[in-house]
């Protein structure tokens, strides 16, 4: 296994993560416990965009492998696949909605984006890469402003275009961001440096900028413009939380080069993550909403812990995690009906 590929999941592992931290950890800002880790409010919002931004840039992937040029046939195929991804995780999504935890599931606004961002596949870096900064600068306040008349559109995949969390409509500008990276990045050892500095940069001078402008990293103070906050869908919010994922991103899989034995774990759960976060959610459903409500990081630690290691048993014995091998095929044998492949792995 590459090490683009082993560091791409780790991003990914580390990514659901933090999810379930902001989930079920405690950070002494939720529930009756004011003693909890606060470090962990970093994962807070930064954990789903990082999500989001590794979905492009595996959309980027599938379409090339190494980026780069593609044929129309294979990008007509690699669309037909995605799309039956996107459908797929809309159905999941819905359906973890229906054990009404407190937990906003993110799949079903995923799937939503993936549709959104289908023709966007092949443009160029330079153009992804702009289009998807421009939606995050400006897509949550025109949401924000448009709320009244969009409030009564309140129906199945409609919701999911402008829901309170995760807009589709907005949050593409993550998957935006990912496939430009997916296309732009050679992952080597400098353009892994110029990925991770970079984006340490962009998030530093971003959310800087907004706290200088009387943001805050908090949802109840602060200029609400400016705000840095998880999920204010401010531009500085926003873009400020790429620069966090192309961190992340470019660290991990320059990580993956250097020590690969010490991140196979994490790589592990990253390979996994749909049915890791599935499972999750399914634990909380059982365990119940004083699960979030009155978080414990004991539940956390168990979670993650336990995540690990069913990831790690299943990759060593079974490979591809259950639902990730559903998609993958299904999205595979419905692509290769639509739009047949030559013998040369092309698209026909």
């Amino acid at each position: 296994m590459s090490a683009r590929v082993d560091g791409l999941d780790a991003a990914r592992g580390l990514a659901l993560i933090g999810m379930f931290a902001a989930h079920v950890g405690d950070t002494g800002r939720r529930g009756s416990d004011a003693d909890g880790w606060g470090w962990l409010v970093v994962f807070d919002g930064r954990a789903s965009a990082l999500f989001a931004v590794l979905a492009g840039v595996s959309m980027s992937l599938m379409l090339t492998g190494r980026g780069g040029a593609a044929s129309a046939g294979a990008v007509a195929h690699t669309r037909a696949r995605i799309a039956v991804r996107g459908g797929l995780l809309l159905v999941l999504g819905w359906m973890l909605a229906w054990l009404e935890t407190p937990v906003d599931v993110i799949l079903d606004n995923l799937g939503i984006m993936f549709l959104l961002v289908l023709p966007a596949l092949a443009w160029r870096p330079a153009v992804q890469a702009a289009a998807g900064a421009g939606v995050l600068v400006v897509g949550g306040p025109l949401l924000g402003w448009a709320d009244p008349w969009l409030a009564p559109f309140d129906g199945p995949v409609i919701h999911e275009l402008w829901s309170t969390h995760y807009p589709a409509l907005v949050w593409s500008g993550y998957l935006l961001i990912g496939l430009a990276i997916g296309r732009w990045a050679p992952w080597r050892g400098p353009d892994l440096a110029s990925l991770a500095g970079g984006g340490a940069m962009v998030a530093v001078g971003v959310y800087g900028l907004g706290l200088g402008l009387g943001g805050s990293w908090t949802d109840d103070a602060g200029v609400a413009w400016a705000s840095v906050a998880p999920h204010s869908y401010t531009g500085f919010e926003m873009l400020g939380n790429v620069g966090v994922a192309a961190a992340v991103i470019g660290g991990c899989v320059a990580a993956a080069s250097a020590a690969p034995r010490a991140i196979w774990p994490l790589a592990s759960t990253g390979r996994m993550t749909l049915s890791l976060y599935v499972a999750h959610i399914v634990v909380i459903a059982i365990v119940g909403d004083a699960m979030v409500w009155e978080p414990s990081n004991v539940a956390w630690v168990v979670l993650t812990g336990a995540a690990v290691t069913a990831a790690c048993v299943w990759r060593a014995t079974l490979g591809q995690g259950p639902l990730e091998r559903v998609l993958a095929r299904a999205s595979s044998a419905v692509a290769d009906s639509a739009v047949p492949r030559t013998p040369l792995g092309g698209a026909a």
